[in-house]
């Protein structure tokens, strides 16, 4: 997280690394397009909502080592407590390797693919074993510490179970210590109701680098409100 605090590097730099962007994500974890810094990244976020007044709890980690500048190993474990199921929750994990496609002086393009877990299948038919394909873009902007990031992936379970995500950022850092995301997400199985929620967020960095995050989100797709407390922890491995 070092390059969190740095002020002297270029601005794609510090672009590079706040392209883990998605901790606060209504799903397992995802990245940006910037490979992670040397050292790793380490992401826990927790969301306390209330959905049909049953509250829910979330907690989701996210876990990434570079293997040099291009290529890198991600885990995104995700678990849902007072979930509307026989159990009470439910929970996701992927397993994968990104690869960075082009990296330029304002844009990043890479493509991820991995294992995906899934303990509560949409289908009764389909298997809770999987295959997960996301491909990224993200850009730095022309207003200094402005940045964007796309995310679209495509899954599938055992037994036929497909759905789509997309995920869209955008942030913006007017010091070395704050940094300020509105995030959508869209989530879209193929036989299944759609989500869309939409997420605002800061994040306040200290001088070690570490960060805490917290802000907002809600489903804003015509659906039950699924109003939430969000609340995130920031680091490399082994802080």
């Amino acid at each position: 997280m070092a390059g969190l605090t740095a002020q002297t590097r270029p601005r794609t730099a510090w672009v590079r690394y706040l392209g883990v962007l998605a901790a606060l994500a209504p799903a397992p974890a995802s990245a940006g397009a910037w490979i992670a810094p040397e050292g790793g990244q380490e992401i826990w976020s927790n969301v306390l909502g209330e959905r049909d007044e049953v509250s829910f709890f979330e907690t989701s980690a996210y876990w990434e080592m570079p293997f040099g500048e291009q290529m890198s190993f991600v885990a995104a474990p995700w678990v849902e407590q007072n979930y509307d199921s026989q159990d009470g929750w439910r929970a996701e994990a992927t397993l994968s390797l990104k690869q960075a496609l082009f990296r330029g002086d304002e844009w990043a393009v890479a493509v991820q693919a991995g294992a995906l877990w899934n303990s509560h299948p949409a289908l009764n038919q389909c298997g809770e074993a999987g295959a997960e394909l996301r491909f990224l873009v993200g850009s730095s902007l022309p207003a200094e510490g402005a940045f964007v990031n796309l995310e679209a992936a495509t899954r599938a379970l055992e037994g036929g179970c497909e759905s789509e995500r997309f995920d869209f950022t955008a942030g913006y850092r007017p010091s070395h210590d704050w940094l300020l995301m509105g995030q959508v997400f869209l989530e879209a199985a193929r036989e299944g109701d759609e989500a869309v929620k939409a997420q605002f967020t800061l994040v306040r960095f200290g001088d070690s680098g570490r960060g805490i995050q917290f802000g907002l989100r809600n489903r804003i797709d015509g659906g039950a409100r699924e109003t939430a407390l969000v609340i995130g922890l920031w680091g490399a491995p082994g802080d």
